[in-house]
């Protein structure tokens, strides 16, 4: 169903259809693209400069981010992942290392409370990014709850980089003022550079 020229029932829409084609992947396909993104990830600038960064938990159907961190964590960098503290707020929490997590919400990985470090955002270098959809231009397109839009001002100079399957690149993505976007997207595919910024 197409909510004509509402914006926000077109991201709606948007978002259930790009959903379903997200969730059709197979765990195979979903665990090798996940792979390959790593890779590239592994090697892109923005992660290789870096000294704290910013990635997040995976959802079962997202791009899979636990090998990454782990990665990341042995390359000596400071790693910390989203804590929800409120509507439409969260907070960056630091990783000390893979024995700190535990599952929580959602079955989503998450620091154990009692080894829970709050990092400031401003300190944060790089940010993965999830998301729904990404426009190539880096328009991002969200679950709808505005966390990271409301995050991501708070860490200004951190480049953004959205971690992405290529089927969740489209062209359609409405954008309001205070959607925030993308630097770079990685998909299984290759890199490709955003002008969002």
């Amino acid at each position: 169903m197409n909510e004509g020229g509402n914006p926000e029932g077109q991201k709606r829409d948007l978002r259930r259809r790009m959903l379903v084609i997200r969730r059709a992947l197979s765990e195979k396909d979903r665990d090798a693209y996940s792979a390959a993104i790593t890779e590239k990830m592994l090697s892109h600038p923005a992660i290789k400069q870096a000294r704290t960064i910013f990635a997040y938990a995976a959802m079962e159907d997202e791009v899979q981010t636990e090998g990454l961190i782990a990665s990341l964590l042995d390359m000596g960098r400071r790693i910390a992942i989203p804590l929800v503290t409120g509507r439409r707020t969260m907070e960056a929490v630091l990783v000390p290392s893979t024995d700190a997590f535990e599952y929580g919400a959602y079955h989503i990985l998450t620091v154990r409370k009692e080894r829970r470090e709050i990092l400031p955002p401003e300190e944060i270098d790089c940010v993965i990014v999830p998301g729904v959809a990404f426009g190539p231009d880096g328009t991002r397109l969200g679950m709808g709850g505005g966390y990271y839009d409301s995050f991501l001002p708070k860490a200004e100079r951190a480049v953004r980089i959205a971690a992405a399957f290529q089927c969740q690149i489209t062209e359609e993505i409405p954008k309001f003022p205070h959607d925030c976007g993308v630097d770079w997207i990685v998909t299984e595919q290759g890199v490709f550079k955003a002008n969002q910024r």
